[in-house]
């Protein structure tokens, strides 16, 4: 069978089912994979060692991060393990040996609680689009840090008795938040902007679900443009973008003493241990400041030796000058 045909086939099931964008990674792997090969190949040529690793090194070439990589090679397999199950290739071991098949956890990224609330306290009043990025940055924030995935698609029913209770889109994960006075006021702010609408806040628009990853792909790439503008703006040299809030509430969670098991259940984490992972970069800024003090006592105590060496030189030219008067 054709790859094109065979790639369509599972996007257009998965649009079926409302997942539009599990269909687009699989499309986008598809695009890259016809990119490398041509307009043509079966499922035969594609799925075997050499193709995969020939595709991979083109994929390095093409100055893809690993994590990019591993991204397209796991939609492959996944192609791979759908073909072998309908009968259309034979099963074959090691297929995907030697190739770049786990990703590398990447460093998150936070702000102080100082950064937060100059972005709080900016006044934004003249940049109307901007003001608004601003107040759902801090929505975000107040919300536990919710994603800006789930904080487009609250509904106005998620509300019940002044608490907000959603299932995360990544995990399926319950959250409930209890609605404090700072989130109440952003969203009454916008309330006026959501009448008609489903949907609490006027981030995405539109109820069906064949439109709405593009509304809000769209959403969110308008929206980190917005949060890059107001860094520049006031001041901040951190990269702000929507993952910032959500990563810096867990940050500040953390250091206040909030016991890990909250953090996770606050966040919609499926484990514990998910949020260990999650809270690793708190864990080397540690070992980095740690490791930085060891260092300067090695330095200090150099510079204490050096000292004490150009003194004993000092000693030593001297004696040696008195005996040469001496003599």
């Amino acid at each position: 069978m054709n790859l094109s045909e065979f790639v369509t086939k599972i996007a257009d099931e998965y649009k079926r089912e409302g997942r539009c964008r599990t269909a687009e990674t699989y499309l986008s792997t598809l695009r890259s994979m016809l990119s490398f090969h041509g307009d043509s190949i079966q499922l035969s040529s594609c799925f075997t060692h050499d193709w995969l690793c020939s595709y991979q090194e083109y994929l390095i070439t093409s100055g893809l991060s690993h994590n990019s990589i591993v991204f397209y090679i796991s939609r492959i397999r996944s192609m791979y393990n759908k073909a072998v199950k309908q009968g259309l290739v034979e099963l074959q071991g090691g297929l995907f040996e030697h190739l770049f098949t786990k990703a590398i956890p990447t460093m998150k990224r936070a702000v102080s609680n100082k950064t937060i609330s100059q972005i709080n306290e900016a006044d934004l009043s003249q940049y109307p689009s901007l003001e608004f990025a601003r107040d759902m940055f801090m929505l975000s924030f107040y919300l536990q840090g919710i994603s800006f995935i789930d904080l487009a698609h609250l509904r106005k029913t998620d509300i019940y008795n002044n608490v907000i209770v959603y299932q995360r889109r990544k995990t399926s994960s319950t959250v409930n938040i209890a609605v404090e006075p700072m989130a109440w006021e952003i969203i009454r702010k916008y309330e006026s902007q959501t009448a008609g609408s489903p949907y609490l806040l006027p981030i995405v628009s539109g109820i069906i679900s064949a439109d709405m990853q593009r509304v809000y792909t769209n959403a969110l790439r308008t929206h980190n443009r917005r949060l890059k503008k107001i860094a520049l703006l006031i001041g901040i040299k951190e990269k702000l973008t929507s993952y910032v809030s959500r990563h810096s509430w867990a940050t500040i969670a953390y250091h206040e003493g909030v016991p890990t098991a909250v953090i996770s259940e606050a966040m919609g984490h499926q484990s514990e241990e998910v949020t260990h992972v999650y809270l690793k970069s708190f864990d080397q800024s540690a070992l980095s400041k740690a490791n930085k003090m060891v260092i300067s006592a090695i330095l200090k105590v150099s510079e204490k030796n050096q000292l004490q060496r150009n003194s004993l030189k000092k000693v030593h030219h001297f004696d040696k000058h008195e005996r040469l008067r001496g003599g």
